[in-house]
């Protein structure tokens, strides 16, 4: 897998949002209308956030590996765990966004609860199994 591949939901999400620019500027009081580009950029951004994290969550639930630094990874049940909550995480972050521009109070504040929950979750999964991570290629001898 090349970097275009791996890098390519981050690209996906921004494009996303660029598209719908015009939705993003509708939202906007009218005293925010000069800074239009600074806010569609800066949801892109979080947008291709959330789009690369997703594809790194579907990774661990999925494939059963999760990214470590220093050329490891986190395999088997803690990959899926943390994959499985990652995903449930971006998923409840996006239903109570739109429970948000719906007006319902109290379903926003208990997906955005139940969101939260998720992430520190996954958090704390990664954390937990970063000590286990395994090296992704073994030591190469030949250097």
């Amino acid at each position: 897998m090349n970097r275009l591949t791996y890098y390519s939901p981050l690209v996906l999400g921004a494009a996303l949002m660029f598209v719908m620019h015009e939705t993003i500027a509708a939202g906007l009081p009218a005293e925010s209308l000069s800074l239009k580009w600074l806010w569609v950029t800066l949801a892109a951004v979080c947008v291709g956030a959330a789009v690369q994290m997703m594809m790194v969550g579907a990774q661990g639930a999925f494939a059963q590996v999760l990214p470590v630094p220093g050329g490891r990874s986190i395999r088997g049940r803690g990959a899926v765990v943390g994959g499985m909550l990652i995903i449930a995480w971006l998923v409840l972050a996006a239903a109570a966004a739109l429970l948000y521009s719906e007006g319902a109070r109290i379903a926003t504040w208990t997906t955005a609860i139940l969101s939260g929950a998720s992430g520190v979750g996954a958090l704390l999964a990664y954390i937990w199994c970063w000590p286990l991570a395994v090296d992704d290629f073994g030591a190469d001898a030949s250097a």
